[in-house]
Formats: structure tokens, sequence, C-alpha cells
């Protein structure tokens, strides 16, 4: 799905040759590993990681005479896990010195990659930092600056009026380096058009919000690569009038889930299929939405101790409550259970689904995706497959399911150590003993203990 991804294809190849990787090696010792190649758990294994990648698994492997040994009896092992729809780094400076606490909250929640769903120079630096080994964070695949037309709804947005001026945007963005094209639903047909034309030249997928002028079977059509927050499926049979009231957040188009027919949505889902369109539908957000005194509610967050007093009143200040409604709310309390039924459709015919958060100030970095996963559960998924969703999808949508997303030799050790089984009840990824990202372990408590550094400083970054 995505253009060749050089940065994290070298780490991987050349890990056994990086001064910084090569002599580390890890042995993950009887442990249960759930491959998520497989929905059998593997009892007893042992896996030997060196440099940036999986060497072994299995119940009886050569084990490196210097490797550190990390414990795993009674516990369980799984591939990192994918928030396919976050917003971090924005403010980020490449000559900042100290660890991120929004990098670390993912790491220590076992999000191992994110794909960061607006970008900017500064995040293509962070991305590149981090694939160097030179910050701590999950892998980042940074997506464009956030494409708009008129009646923009984000004052940061690049505004594109015309298919010339799409062209060149994209031949912008590709030239710098970014992963995909981010489009929203204010763009026009004729340079929403342009858009995909020109990005299909460049091998840039695009993913992002349904232009209401082309509609949501037109954007599969056309090829784009995957719709966020169910938004496009929402705007059947209204006028674009109507659809751009209070920036597309009107209680009239939140009302078309509940008007949405069983048969019309079936209709959608086949198209989906058809299309090969996937969806990252980022619950958490529409929950947060629902029940917007939760805003107000984050100095009860059990994760509250350590996070910046930055980062705790971009939380209680971001404003969400006010640019959504008290009818718009109601409605999509109204609409969440046909957006549950939609996506159970949807994995029920084969359609392709991953897990995001939508990350932003109101949601805590990495673990609103543990949030994100019970809602899979919660529309009908079993935990494997909610957890599908969250690592060998992701990874196939990326075009790296060779490399990253299940527990095999030659596969990225992005790996997460529980100490109970996710497969039992999704709760249990709270249970996180440590994570280990592009080959560097980190323990949840030393995460936590750096997290606590971080909050105390009067400076804290978030």
């Amino acid at each position: 799905m995505l253009k060749t991804h050089l940065s994290f294809l070298t780490a991987i190849v050349l890990c056994f040759g990086h001064p910084a990787l090569a002599a580390q090696s890890y042995v993950f010792e009887n442990v249960t590993v759930i491959s998520m190649a497989d929905p059998v758990p593997q009892s007893n294994q042992t896996v030997v990681v060196t440099g940036a990648a999986i060497v072994a698994v299995g119940s009886s492997v050569d084990i490196p005479a210097d490797a550190s040994v990390i414990a795993g009896s009674g516990k369980f092992l799984i591939p990192g896990l994918a928030d396919m729809h976050g917003h971090i780094g924005a403010d980020y400076r490449p000559d900042e010195s100290g660890d991120r606490a929004d990098l670390l909250l993912y790491l220590a929640s076992g999000v191992t990659t994110v794909r960061n769903a607006v970008g900017s120079p500064a995040q293509l630096q962070l991305e590149a930092d981090i694939a160097a080994g030179k910050r701590r964070g999950p892998r980042l695949f940074t997506a464009s600056e956030l494409f708009e037309g008129e009646n923009a709804v984000w004052p940061f947005s690049r505004i594109l009026l015309t298919p010339p001026e799409a062209r060149a945007a994209i031949e912008e963005m590709a030239a710098s380096g970014y992963d995909a094209i981010k489009v929203y639903h204010t763009l026009d047909a004729q340079t929403y058009y342009a858009v995909m034309d020109e990005a299909d030249r460049f091998d840039l997928p695009v993913f992002g919000h349904v232009p209401f002028e082309v509609g949501v079977e037109e954007v599969m059509t056309l090829g784009q690569a995957s719709i966020e927050h169910f938004r496009g499926y929402d705007i059947d049979g209204l006028s674009r009038d109507v659809l751009e009231i209070d920036g597309g957040r009107s209680p009239e188009r939140f009302a078309s889930w509940v008007d949405m027919t069983d048969a019309r949505m079936d209709e959608l889902v086949a198209a989906t299929v058809e299309a090969g369109t996937w969806n990252c539908p980022t619950f958490v957000v529409v929950s947060l939405l629902i029940e917007a005194d939760r805003l107000a509610a984050y100095s009860a967050h059990p994760m509250i101790d350590y996070m910046p007093g930055e980062f705790v009143r971009r939380f209680e200040e971001s404003g969400l409550a006010e640019i959504f409604s008290p009818a718009s709310r109601e409605m999509l309390a109204r609409a969440r259970p046909q957006m549950l039924k939609l996506l159970k459709k949807l994995h029920d015919a084969g359609a392709k689904l991953m897990t995001g958060t939508d990350t932003f100030p109101s949601v805590v970095p990495g673990f609103a995706l543990i949030d994100e996963i019970k809602a899979f559960v919660e529309a009908g998924l079993t935990p494997y497959e909610a957890l599908t969703a969250a690592t060998r999808l992701p990874a196939e949508y990326l075009g790296l399911d060779d490399l990253q997303g299940t527990i095999a030799p030659g596969m990225a050790a992005d790996l997460v150590l529980l100490g109970a089984d996710p497969l039992d009840d999704v709760d249990n990824l709270w249970a996180v003993d440590g994570v280990m990202a592009n080959g560097r372990w980190h323990s949840r408590d030393d995460l936590l203990d750096e997290l606590l550094v971080i909050a105390a400083k009067p400076e804290g970054h978030p």
C-alpha cells in the first residue's frame, strides 16, 4: 500500500552492522507467543532478538552467549501495536534535548507504530530521528499537510482550489519525502481528482475524509487508500449546504447514520470490499464527543501523574466540546450503534480495518488505543480479530507485512510483553511488562519513571 519506506527497510536490513545495535541481543525465555500469524498461542517459546530483528522463535533455539535474558514465564509476547491515525510531534524541535512524554506514553502502552495523520517538515525530521535511533518513540509514517478547499475547517490546512494547485502540491510532498497524502471533505471534485491522479503518479496513497462533492462510492472507485472515522459513509442524501453546517459536524449529518437502512449499509459494505478500501474508524473520539464531560475528568485519569502539566491543560482546554454542539453530540450517541454495526459488517465481509485514535490534545497518546481495540470487540469481533486490526493489518496497509506485524524470524523486533493473556480479555493489554521498539528494550517501570521525571520539570515537554 505504501511506497517503499527506505528508512525502515534500511534499519532492518543493516541492523547487524549498526554499531549501536549489532552487539545487543535479547532472549525472551519460556514465553507464550501470540504471533498474530496464527490465532493459536504457542507456549514455552524462546524468542531471540539481535539488533533490530527477530532471529529465532521456537522451543529449542540457539541463544547468543552475551544475550540479555528477559523472563517470560507466565507472560505473553505480542507484536507491537499500531495507532494508524495519530497527531504527534507538531512542535518538534530537532535540537531539543531529552525525551518527549507523548512518545514515551506510546511506548509505555505497547504502541510501536504510528501513522502521523498530518505532517510538517518538523515531523518528517522527527520520523527520521526515531528511525536513526536518535530519539525514542514509535516508528512514524508521516502524511502530508492537510489539504482542504474553500470553507476550510482547520486554520493550519493548505488550501487547494484548482487542479494545477493540487498537482504542484502533490509533487512538492513527494519531493519532500512524505509517506502519504491527507485530504479533507472541503476539496472540490475537480481538485480532488487531480490530487488522486498526481498521487498515483508518485505512488503515494491518499487517505482522509470523503469530499462532499465526490461521495463515498466514487472515492472508493478512484482508489482512496483509507477512509478515516467512517466520515463519508454518513453523507447519503444530504446537500452540500447541509453537510457544511458547523464545518461538517451538524446533527443533520450524523442523523444519516440513524436513517441508514440495512440494505443501504450492505451496499456500502459491498462497495468497500470490491474497491479494497481500508477503514480506520477511531471510535475513541466518538465516545469522547458523546461524553464531553470526560475532558474535564482527566485529572482522575490513571496516567495523570506521568503527564506534564501542559499536557493536562491541553486536554482540559482543547475546545473540542465547543466545536461539537450538544445536539450533534446527542445525535452521535444515537449513531454510535450504527457505526459499530458497520464495523462488524465490514469485518464479516472481508473489508480491511485498522485501529486508530485521532490522538490530539484531547486523547491520551498510546493508552487510547486500548480503548479503541475494546470498541472493536464491542462491535462483535473476537479479541484476536481486534488485535489483528492493531498489528498485522496495519503492517499490510503499509506494505510492510513481510517486516512487521507478526512474530517470526526476520521480522522487526517490535514486541510487547504482557503479564496476562489479551486473547482472554483485551483489557489485559493494560498489563504491559515492557516493550521492545526497533530492538531496544524498555521495561514499563523504567518508562514510567522517566515520564515522572519529565512531568516534574516546569518546562516538561508533552
